[in-house]
């Protein structure tokens, strides 16, 4: 007990080599998309939402121990909020029917927009939107969760069975979400009355990817960042302690709903659609896999790994459909050989001492 209280206590610290070696890495993503062309530039853009993605995971799974397989859902909440935005801000000639309906939900036989979407017809009621309805969401479930003291396993079982619950919900649900094919076709984003450019957009990206990652490294090596890994490693105890080990994991939970909803949001834009596949067990596990691969309660890991499979996949795929095959051997031989993920491939001496002691007393 006296070396969790111990160790709750110990103070902020910020490695150095980090530091610099994350500044260096901001420089090169700002300049690269003057130096690659407009399809790598948007790739670099969508692995960025997905690495920042796995980094929300990664404060639930690998620093607070609770494996999840719904931050696809909070991602989907995300930017459908911000698709019926774009779909219903497009000008009546883009329109398939020239008015202001969205087309798939004439298809079905809509006469007026229904009430619930209509308010988003406004940016600002969009942007909350996308961080309300995922934080809003996960702070439900997980207040159930939670407050039961549902744990381990169970609490995977659970994640996927939303996942698999709320794929059939939107699918089913065509006249209101586009169904199979969701929301496609969307104008373009625009800000103050003119539109954002795809570098434009590229950079909104880098900015919020950035934003996530200096609040999440700040928010881990804080105290509350230190109750978190104790919960992680022994949650009996840390609740011996005083503290309410529910209402940090609803926070923690909830926050990472919240950056999962932002990336969504970002990603229709860049992608120009969204749909219930990214509600599906399949991007689910996929998002555990970029945490597992980079290396869990690292932030760093998840994104390097994103950006790692995103960039083979697109090699890959100009030979094969079979890129999962690629990705699985790559798994195997990561749980086998590297427990820890690639980020453990990196120099020690990249970590400060203070952060070596306190990984070796985990």
């Amino acid at each position: 007990m006296a070396e969790a209280v111990g160790r709750i206590r110990q103070a902020n610290y910020v490695p150095k080599r980090w530091l610099v070696t994350s500044l260096v890495l901001l420089v090169i993503f700002a300049i690269f998309p003057f130096v690659a062309g407009e399809f790598q530039t948007n790739l670099m853009a969508k692995l960025l939402l997905f690495g920042t993605l796995g980094v929300s995971l990664d404060l639930v799974w690998g620093f607070t121990g609770i494996l999840s397989f719904a931050h696809g859902v909070f991602f989907t909440l995300g930017g459908y909020a911000m698709a019926y935005y774009l779909k219903l801000n497009l000008s009546a000639t883009a329109n398939n029917y020239g008015g202001t309906l969205p087309d798939f939900m004439v298809w079905n036989g809509l006469k007026e927009l229904p009430w619930f979407i209509a308010p988003l017809q406004f940016f600002p009621v969009a942007v909350i939107a996308m961080v309300v309805l995922p934080a809003g969401f996960a702070y439900l479930i997980g207040s159930f969760i939670f407050r039961s003291k549902v744990s381990g396993v169970y609490i995977t079982v659970i994640t996927l069975a939303i996942s698999s619950a709320l794929t059939t919900f939107f699918v089913s649900q065509q006249a209101y979400t586009g169904g199979t094919n969701g929301i496609t076709d969307v104008s373009k984003l625009s800000l103050f009355g003119l539109t954002v450019p795809p570098i434009g957009i590229y950079f909104i990206i880098l900015v919020f990817a950035a934003s996530v990652m200096a609040g999440s490294w700040w928010l881990t090596q804080s105290n509350f960042g230190l109750i978190l890994r104790s919960i992680k490693e022994n949650e009996q105890r840390i609740s011996y302690l005083g503290y309410d080990v529910a209402n940090f994991k609803i926070f923690i939970w909830t926050l990472s709903a919240g950056i999962a909803g932002i990336a969504g949001g970002l990603f229709v834009p860049l992608n120009k659609f969204i749909s219930p596949v990214y509600l599906g067990v399949a991007f689910g596990t996929q998002i555990v896999i970029w945490v597992a691969v980079g290396g869990r309660g690292t932030l760093f890991g998840p994104i390097l790994a994103a950006i790692l499979l995103g960039q083979i996949q697109n090699s890959v795929d100009r030979i094969t459909q079979d890129w999962q095959l690629i990705v699985g051997v790559i798994l195997m031989i990561v749980v086998l050989f590297l427990p820890d993920g690639l980020i453990s491939l990196l120099p020690k001496r990249f970590l400060s001492k203070k952060s070596n002691q306190l990984n070796r007393s985990e």
